[in-house]
């Protein structure tokens, strides 16, 4: 019984996590389209809500397996805000390194038997 609710629970919390990180690397590709259409203010905002968002997840830290990866996501996240604002052709680099975190992060996610145990 216990095994089949933290099971349940474990599959709900990786459907969660899948759309987060969608959701998440979806943002990061606005913040690069408004980039390359030189809007400033578009892609300062898309990256300041980026920030955000993946703050407000980290409170979640329950759906989290890999703290230290997570720290890591939210430095590139830091960086692609910080390049936003600044216009800085580095703002491709720091998004590539985001979503590449991201989608790692993701992958970790994923249940296995272990990790239920």
């Amino acid at each position: 019984m216990i095994l089949g609710v933290m099971s349940v629970g474990c599959f709900m919390s990786v459907g969660y996590v899948d759309s987060f990180t969608d959701k998440m690397c979806e943002k990061i590709d606005e913040v690069e389209k408004a980039f390359v259409e030189k809007d400033k203010e578009r892609s300062s905002k898309a990256a300041e809500e980026l920030q955000n968002e993946w703050n407000s997840f980290l409170n979640m830290a329950i759906l989290v397996n890999d703290l230290g990866h997570s720290l890591e996501i939210t430095s590139s996240i830091a960086e692609v805000y910080s390049f936003a604002q600044e216009q800085n052709e580095e703002l491709y680099a720091a998004c590539d390194r985001a979503q590449a975190q991201i989608k790692m992060f993701r992958d970790m996610q994923a249940p296995t038997l272990w990790k239920i145990l």
